[in-house]
């Protein structure tokens, strides 16, 4: 395929389906986009409902004591110090290791085993980009064409 021959160089060549799924892929990607502000728009209101808090804690409702508050404040300190803890056993744990084993080499053999087809015919599959290959009724495969 030429370079100039691609569809975004050329969008009258794309179906209106395929706009139509562009225009979705579009959407979910700026929704993404937007998910990933979360953290700091959390942020601001977390900063926000502390304020708020402590107005409604202290300021409009002085007969409370101190008390509303620091359970408040504790309460935060402790959902904190769990989740920290938390994250430093998953590092302690998981920091370094590999995520996935990795899986034992198969040999032709084995694999021309598995697929019906001689140790020859997996050979020359393996050794071409390109193999057409039929089936017979009773399940037999053989190799018609390699290249």
């Amino acid at each position: 395929m030429k370079a100039e021959a691609i569809m975004i160089q050329r969008p009258e060549r794309q179906s209106s389906m395929q706009k139509a799924m562009f225009g979705i892929v579009t959407i979910v990607a700026w929704l993404f986009w937007a998910f990933l502000w979360l953290p700091l728009i959390t942020l601001g209101a977390w900063a926000f409902g502390v304020r708020s808090a402590w107005l409604q804690l202290y300021v409009l409702e002085p007969s409370h004591k101190e008390g509303d508050l620091s359970v408040v404040l504790i309460a935060a300190i402790i959902c904190a110090l769990v989740f920290s803890a938390w994250a430093g056993y998953n590092r302690a744990r998981f920091a370094g290791k590999q995520k996935r084993r990795g899986n034992n080499p198969v040999g032709v053999e084995a694999t021309a085993r598995v697929i019906g087809a001689s140790t020859e015919d997996a050979v020359s599959i393996q050794a071409h980009r390109r193999a057409v290959v039929s089936v017979s009724d009773a399940g037999f495969m053989t190799v018609d064409q390699v290249r």
